[in-house]
């Protein structure tokens, strides 16, 4: 619980895949100013990363079962490319009333 009173959303695991006819998994990654970890910036529609669930302000917590906290930008990028089809990316929407 927050001290505001309301659960934080659960995290979620999606796995992303990548398929023939979309060049790559379809989302963005980035930082967000005054805030630790990386995030799900643009999620193109019908790409894999909207199939698995991905949205747009998702933390990424874990990527292949392994903690990124303390990563900079490119360790996370490289962790999501260390697999050549698929990726497991642990995620948690934000908080309610996060901007």
């Amino acid at each position: 619980m927050s001290t505001n009173g309301t659960a934080a959303p659960e995290p979620r695991l999606c796995h992303v895949r990548k398929v023939p006819d979309f060049d790559g998994y379809g989302f963005n990654l980035h930082a967000e100013k005054g805030k630790p970890g990386q995030y799900i910036g643009k999620v193109d529609d019908g790409s894999p990363a909207e199939t698995a669930g991905l949205r747009r302000g998702d933390r990424i917590l874990e990527v292949n079962g392994q903690s990124i906290a303390g990563e900079s930008h490119k360790q996370v990028v490289a962790r999501i490319k260390q697999r050549p089809d698929d990726a497991e990316l642990l995620v948690a929407a934000p908080a309610p009333g996060d901007p």
